[in-house]
This record gives C-alpha cells, structure tokens and sequence, in this order.
C-alpha cells in the first residue's frame, strides 16, 4: 500500500469547518488569490441569469399589446410617468431595441464568462500543477519507490487539469443554474400559479431522466477510457520490448491482445452512444408533451381570460429555459464529484511530508560549506520496511582523500550505504557524522552541495548534450570552456564532436541512441562541474565492455583524484587501489582492510577474486 493511499475515516463536519478545510486546500488557497476573477466570472453568469428570465418578455408585450392591441395595465402607465406618451407612440421600436440589448447583454456576458471561466481555469491548473510537482521533487526517493511512476504522472497531469471542472460546475450551479430556475418559478407562479405547476411538472421527470441515464453514460464511459488506457499500456509495454517480442515470436499474441482491448473499448463507446441516443429522444418527447400539455391548458386559459397570449409565450419560452439549468445540474454533479476526487487525490500526495517517508528535511540546519575531515558510520542499520535489516551494525571511518571500496554480493547493502550519505533515505539506528558532525544536523541543501553521485544507470535529461553536462554546475549558469573541458576530463569530447550537432546535439530519447560508456562518460562530464569533494559511484563500469571499462575508469580516476570517493562494484579490479575495501554479506561488514590485506586473510574477498580472475 502506498502513503498516498492511507485515508483517514470521514467524520462529518459542519458548513463552517468545511469552508475551513476548503479553504486550507491548495485548489483553495489559489482561489483566494484570484478573488477577482471569481467574481468578474459569478457577475458574468449572474447577468446570463437574468437575461433568460427577461428574454421573453419583449415578445409577451408585442404579441398582446402591438399585434393584438390590448391596453397596456395601468399600473405600467403610472410606473412610466411623464414618459409614457412617448413610450407608447413608439412601443414596437422600443421593444425591438430592448431584444437586441437582451442579445447583446447575453453576448456580453457569454463572452466575459468564457474567457474569463479559461483564464481562471489555466491559472489554477498551472499554479496547481507547479505546486504538485515542486512537491514531488522535494519528497524522498522513498515516495517514489512505494508509488508507480504511472500514478505521480497521472496526478500531476490528468489530476490536476481535472480540478478546473470544480471551478466552471460550482460557479455555473450557484451562480446561473440556481438563480435561473429560482427566478423562473418565481415569476411564474406569480403571474399565473396553475400554468406554474403544470410547467414544473415535468421537471422532476427531466431531472430523472438526465441523472438515471447520466449515471449509466458516465459508468459505461469509465469503462471505456479504461479499456483505452489498456490499449495504451500495451502499446507502450510493446514499443519498450519490441526486439523481445520478435525474438520470442510474440507478434500474434500482443495482436490479439489488442483487439480484444480495443474491441471491448468499442463495444462500451456503442452502448455509451446506446444510452445518449435514448436520452435525447425521451427527453425531446419530454419537452414535446409540456409543450403540448402547456399548450392545450394555456388556449383554454386564453379562453377563459385569465392569462393572455403572451403570457402562454413566456410559459413556453421558461418551459424551453428549465431544461438546460436542470441538465446542468446533473452534468456538473458528475463533473464535479470525479473532480473532487481528483483534488483528493492531489491533496493525499500534498499531505505527504519527508518526515513522513523518514527523511526531514532541515531547512535550518547548520550549513555545511567545506568538507575537511572525515565521515564516519556508527553502528548504522536501515530497513525499508521495518522488518528485514538491509544494512546491520556498520562502523567504519574515512578520511578526507580517502578511497573506500564497497563489494558484495547483490543485495549486500552497498548502494543502500551509498544512498545514505546524500541523505535519499535515512538510517533506522546509528548516526552518520560528516567533520564531526550528525548529517541530521547540517541542512540538506548544503550537505548534497559537497557531494556528487554518479549512479548505475546512465541518468540522462531529454535536452543536449551541452545542457546534460552543464546540469552539473550549481549557481551560476557554465561557460562553454568549462563544459567542454569537463568532456575532456571525462574522455567524452572526441565522441561529442562526432555526433550531429556536437554539444547542441539533442538526446530526446534520453540517449538511447548512445552506447553504455558514453552515456557514462556524459555523467562523468556532468560530474566534474560539480566540483565537490565527495564522490559516490555506484557499480561505475557495470554492464560495460572491456574497452569501455578501461576509458570510463581512467575518467572516474581523474574526477577521484583528491577527493574522498565511495565506489561500489562487483568488479574487484575498480576497488583494487582503494585504501579501504569493505566486504558487505547480508547487510553487515564481513571483512575490511586494503586489497593484499584481504588477499591474504583468503576470506570472501579472496574467493571473489579467483572467481573473477578465472573468468578472464
């Protein structure tokens, strides 16, 4: 189980303590940064909301009082005034104008809520996803071994972009949809209740109709983009592997489970468009039999005298009008509940602190500027997980300058040792001290500042070849000179030279097109910018040939020259020259001393030796 997924039981809490923890939420908190916005957007909505309960009316008054000549009630004349005479010599024009001024209203305010609505909304993305992602970096690598890599990205990209459905649903609910179907009653009930209730009676069977089908649509489309992230995966899995799916003549068996995948996709896209094609009709048949219904009473209504034939316009427009606020109600609960579990599952990562995971990080520490003495490991012990002891007991010391040799079976302990000195995890019991120092003590910024690491596999950045080696330099930015004579160092400048673009050679593949000992010698490069006095290499010519070897040792060699070095490796002859070797069996320290010493003693070491030997 991940960190992320550890969830506390709910407790219910009131409208008071929500706003609260609403408002300590990160998608919160950057709402509260962009207030204005917020409300030029609920002035935009509020504006359409009104707009559609006056839309009607023109009409209602050139119908009844223009094209039928009824007499305007007094009751207008008197709120009118001095201005009546005029306003009623020149009705018709006056109400053309007030429909266009509806529609520019509308347009107005369409316009404002659009791109205002997007402007909000890539703004909380961004900041959203900055926030995430700086995060992320921050947390210990830890994290990144409890959770899958699928999951962080999906987060940060897919989860984030999410969350601006929360923004557009709850201002369109509460600041349009509400208001527009509130206000509609209202008015309809007070100019005629009987023609309300029959307009109102087929909203709860809309409202029925856009949530039962709503939920099945939304199910069954669930479904669907799952069967296309299936299709994804093994699209993925079979671009990574393509040489092992020819060796293994495997073509037909990831063809055919590509067109199960994609063919269960198909078949939930049919009953997805199934279901909406029923929808539209029931509802159109729906608004055909209100319509129909109103119709039939509102003419006898007519009859009888007690509403006009523009007040039967208006039921039929506000009939028309209550569809769209209650499919919005439904469309936007489906939206923003998957949003909300999106934010969740942000708020879950954002929750999560280094301390946590084990590994603090000391802002306030002290600084560590210059390594000058030693590193000494007392009595340490880690375990991942609590239960099985990676590393048990060790003691030893090094001093500045010189070089300690890690050897060991797989699984022994020795790049675990090496992950603790940077601090990516931190030792259950025992201490670690740099000069004398507790590295606990000492902030984690300045202490990573003093060493440099060159891991096991080949870490290149998707950019050039010049940005990958400049990487290493902290602070101000290399100059070309210097990054060109850090590939000299590491014996990298001449293969440089020969690619495309020299430096500026791009490695979007992230130097997949490389061989191992180039890309090593890159990190190397990399390496010298640094300048630190603590190197860390982990199984440095692991996987490499003979030919390689030998260039990528006389670069580690050049970059350990007077420099404390840790260097871990199955290959005895890259530890050989070391002034300490440590033996390393089930995570404790089976032996030590230099490399005659332990020749001698005829222990593991010497065993490891011959075997090697034998397999030159």
């Amino acid at each position: 189980m991940t960190h992320t997924e550890n969830k506390k039981p709910y407790q219910r809490q009131s409208i008071r303590e929500r706003k609260k923890t609403w408002g300590r939420t990160q998608l919160g908190m950057i709402l509260k940064q962009q207030w204005w916005l917020l409300l030029l957007l609920a002035a935009a909505l509020i504006v359409q909301s009104l707009v559609s309960m006056i839309q009607p009316w023109p009409l209602k008054v050139i119908f009844d009082h223009i094209i039928l000549d009824t007499p305007v009630p007094e009751a207008y004349q008197d709120f009118s005034g001095v201005l009546w005479p005029f306003i009623s010599r020149h009705l018709l024009i006056i109400m053309a104008i007030s429909i266009v001024v509806v529609a520019v209203l509308n347009g107005v305010s369409l316009y404002m809520q659009n791109i205002t609505l997007t402007k909000l909304s890539q703004i909380v993305v961004q900041k959203l996803r900055l926030r995430l992602f700086a995060h992320v970096l921050d947390l210990p690598i830890a994290h990144f071994q409890t959770t899958e890599s699928g999951e962080i990205i999906e987060r940060i990209t897919t989860d984030t972009d999410n969350t601006q459905k929360i923004v557009e649903g709850v201002s369109v609910l509460v600041c349009r949809s509400a208001p527009t179907i509130v206000g509609i009653t209202v008015i309809m009930f007070l100019v005629n209740p009987q023609l309300a209730l029959l307009t109102l009676g087929i909203a709860p069977l809309l409202a029925w109709a856009t949530y039962f089908f709503g939920v099945r649509i939304k199910f069954i489309t669930r479904r669907k983009r799952q069967h296309e992230s299936d299709v994804a995966s093994i699209t993925e899995v079979a671009t990574k592997t393509h040489k092992w799916i020819k060796l293994l003549e495997m073509e037909h068996d990831e063809i055919s489970r590509m067109e199960e995948k994609s063919g269960r996709s198909r078949e939930a896209a049919i009953e997805a468009g199934s279901l909406q094609g029923i929808f539209i009709s029931l509802t159109n048949i729906v608004l055909a039999a209100g319509t129909a219904t109103l119709l039939l009473f509102g003419v006898m209504s007519i009859r009888d005298g007690t509403i006009t034939p523009g007040e039967l316009l208006v039921f039929m427009s506000y009939l028309q009008s209550l569809y769209k606020p209650i499919r919005e109600f439904t469309k936007y609960q489906i939206k923003i509940t998957k949003a909300l579990a999106c934010n969740e599952r942000i708020e879950a990562i954002m929750s999560i602190t280094p301390c946590d995971l084990g590994v603090c990080n000391n802002s306030g520490g002290e600084p560590f500027d210059l390594f000058e003495k030693d590193i000494e490991f007392k009595d340490v012990s880690f375990s991942y997980d609590g239960k099985t002891a990676i590393l048990d007991s060790i003691s030893f010391r090094a001093e500045k300058g010189q070089k300690v040799g890690l050897v060991g079976g797989s699984g022994s302990g020795k790049s675990t040792l090496l992950n603790l000195i940077p601090r990516f995890f931190d030792a259950t019991s025992g201490s670690i001290h740099i000069d004398g120092r507790e590295i606990h003590s000492l902030s984690l910024e300045s202490l990573r500042k003093q060493i440099v690491m060159v891991p096991q596999e080949a870490i290149l950045f998707h950019t050039t070849i010049q940005e990958n080696i400049a990487a290493g330099k902290r602070g101000e930015p290399a100059t070309d000179a210097e990054i060109e004579e850090a590939a000299k160092k590491a014996n990298a400048h001449d293969f440089i030279l020969d690619q495309p673009d020299g430096y500026m050679t791009s490695l979007k593949t992230g130097g997949a097109l490389l061989s191992g000992g180039q890309a090593k010698r890159i990190l190397i490069a990399r390496a010298f910018l640094r300048e630190a006095d603590i190197v860390l290499l982990d199984e440095p010519t692991g996987s490499l040939d003979a030919s390689s070897d030998t260039i990528v040792m006389e670069a580690f060699d050049r970059l350990s020259a007077d420099k404390t070095l840790f260097i871990a490796s199955h290959r005895l002859s890259a530890v050989m020259n070391a002034d300490i070797i440590l033996v390393l069996e089930n995570g404790r320290i089976a032996e030590r001393g230099t490399h005659d010493e332990l020749l001698e003693k005829g222990g593991i070491y010497a065993d490891f030796w011959d075997e090697q030997q034998m397999d030159i």
